[in-house]
């Protein structure tokens, strides 16, 4: 990674520039406000309608914004220039995919663009390719923390941040929407650390959630066992103990009966009794201490 230095000499700049810090502000998820001015042209302005319109999850004004700009047909002999703007080409193709509009339009944008390294990138971002190793995956990864968190695998995270870390000329190659994502994006994975795929998260909360359910049947079958040895014990007392037979002849024998129905009864509905109950097996089967203080056991789970 580029010294901290430069790091903080080059975010200074981007501060003075509106288009730069609307840019870096939509990859961390803030909304940028900036006023119509003589310094902006029509293809700033649509940019900043249109990463306005994906921070605050707007299609509607998402596409008023669009449709400005896919009526123009540039070819590849007379390209327009905002063919070219990286910038305002991310921001058409995270909408696009974000909202799920047809991307014929802007696969033909993409096809008369330079042919360069961000180029190929938007190409597989495109058409869901995005772990080529012909990529530069600090974009991709900005587009799926926009996108797609659920497409980025440990393993896509641990290469990218290879491949930020290691490009230590990252400034040298002058362009402002390479250096924006990758910043942002080592910033993303630095503080993340470890990314957990969307499918092992699926699976550990159905298996959570299967695993509650079969401790809490677990659960009433050992409180429904000991209620029962005891009410067993109460009614064969009387066989042992000649003093417990004139203690119950004296109150009546049902109330052996009834005394060992509360019990049951208190242990079953009470609901401090059974989720404690419940707890402590799920701590006997190595369920993990800090979870069970947090977690709430449903009555009808």
């Amino acid at each position: 990674m580029v010294p901290l230095e430069e790091r903080i000499g080059y975010l200074a700049r981007v501060s003075e520039n509106a288009k730069l810090s609307a840019f870096n502000d939509f990859l961390s998820g803030k909304v940028y406000i900036t006023a119509s001015g003589q310094n902006s042209n029509e293809s700033e302005e649509i940019f900043y309608g249109l990463i306005d319109a994906i921070l605050s999850n707007n299609k509607l004004n998402f596409e008023s914004y669009y449709n400005k700009k896919n009526k123009s047909k540039p070819s590849k002999g007379s390209p327009a220039p905002f063919v070219n703007d990286d910038f305002l080409i991310f921001s058409l193709i995270s909408g696009i995919v974000k909202f799920n509009l047809d991307k014929t339009w802007i696969k033909d944008i993409v096809s008369i663009r330079n042919r360069n390294s961000i180029t190929i990138t938007f190409e597989n971002i495109l058409n869901e390719n995005y772990y080529s190793t012909s990529n530069l995956p600090e974009i991709v990864f900005m587009f799926l923390s926009i996108n797609g968190q659920s497409l980025m695998t440990n393993d896509f995270v641990g290469f990218t941040y290879t491949r930020i870390t290691g490009n230590v000329k990252l400034f040298e190659n002058r362009s402002d929407f390479q250096i924006l994502c990758s910043l942002k994006a080592y910033d993303t994975i630095f503080l993340l650390k470890d990314v957990p795929d969307k499918k092992e998260v699926d699976l550990l909360k159905k298996f959570n959630a299967n695993f509650i359910n079969r401790i809490k049947y677990i659960s009433w079958i050992v409180q429904a066992m000991l209620f029962g040895l005891l009410v067993y014990a109460i009614l064969k007392l009387p066989n042992y103990s000649p003093e417990a037979i004139k203690f119950i002849d004296k109150y009546n024998y049902a109330f052996t009966i009834f005394g060992a129905l509360g019990l049951s009864f208190l242990g079953n509905v009470i609901p401090v009794i059974r989720n404690t109950s419940q707890k402590i097996i799920m701590q006997l089967f190595g369920y993990p201490k800090e979870l069970l203080n947090d977690l709430k056991i449903s009555n009808n789970s």
